[in-house]
């Protein structure tokens, strides 16, 4: 397995990772496998090195147990072997999560990951029992802890992710959006070997990639994958005064996301670019009629 997790970190180090915007058929009733075909093309003729698959932006966790097996089995035919696939098994009952690591094992993907339960708090004994519950079903992968405290109410401390990397055989690190880059640096510093940390907040990717970071999964580059990829070409060249150009530019793009509306607005902006993947799952809004980004984003990026 370490070699395993070795080649993996290999081949998607100084990368991006688009956490992958989930099509869905207008009436919010399926995943819309044609259109996968077309992001997952899109994204690789970008230059990604890999995808996250049923996320936060992905939507994973609003799709009932057979719709997410169907996007997830989607996502590896459309990649045919060309990028890594990670996909997102997590889930608020260990059950589920087991259940989705075992089909994911059957399918042909890179790595599974699971966030922590969400919205009821727990202590990590408590999540270290679930991660190792879900890793153990499936010991042929490389298994990834998933930190995004502000949103699941449960993260993943420096202290628990040391135990991870005791504990779970498979284990090969973490994918972090914590909004605190002290405790983004503490979680770099703990990872040992050949484990990889993967982040995800995007306002600060720039700052991370310097802390050692391995490189971003990012909801917006499922939209916008260019100044992302960018960045971290730009990073790993040591063109560090282009790096933080394109660090203004994303966070200039993140700025014209509407309150409360991300993932309506990031399906939007894909429609803009000729991907049609529909509506976010209700009741995640979509931004008003008036809210046209693309062309001002385009601008930038161009």
């Amino acid at each position: 397995m370490n070699e395993q997790i070795a080649s993996l970190r290999a081949e998607i180090k100084g990368g991006v990772l688009p956490a992958m915007a989930t099509p869905i058929s207008e009436d919010g009733s399926r995943v819309n496998g044609p259109i996968i075909d077309l992001l997952v093309d899109f994204l690789i003729n970008a230059g990604v090195k890999g995808l996250f698959v049923g996320g936060s932006t992905g939507e994973g966790i609003l799709l009932d147990l057979d719709q997410r097996k169907v996007l997830h089995e989607r996502a590896v035919i459309a990649a045919r072997g060309r990028i890594p696939v990670l996909v997102h098994v997590g889930s608020n009952t260990t059950a589920d999560s087991i259940n989705l690591a075992k089909h994911a094992s059957d399918i042909g993907v890179q790595g599974i990951v699971a966030v922590t339960p969400y919205f009821y708090s727990v202590h990590d004994e408590a999540i270290l029992s679930h991660f190792r519950s879900i890793a153990a079903a499936a010991p042929d992968l490389p298994f990834f802890g998933y930190d995004i405290p502000h949103m699941a109410v449960n993260g993943i401390s420096p202290t628990l992710l040391a135990d991870l990397m005791v504990y779970i055989p498979n284990f090969a690190g973490i994918k972090t959006s914590n909004s605190n880059a002290q405790v983004i640096r503490k979680l770099i510093d703990t990872v040992t070997g050949e484990k990889i940390v993967l982040v995800g907040n995007e306002r600060i990717a720039l700052g991370s990639l310097a802390m050692g970071a391995d490189g971003l999964i990012s909801g917006m580059s499922t939209a916008v994958p260019e100044p992302f990829v960018s960045l971290v070409r730009a990073f790993c060249a040591n063109q560090l005064d282009a790096a933080r150009d394109i660090q203004k530019t994303i966070n200039r793009i993140l700025d014209l996301m509407p309150a409360g509306a991300r993932i309506g607005a990031i399906k939007r902006i894909l429609d803009q670019r000729g991907i049609h993947a529909g509506p976010p799952l209700a009741p995640r809004p979509v931004p008003s009629a008036d809210w046209q980004a693309w062309q001002k984003i385009q601008a930038w990026i161009e």
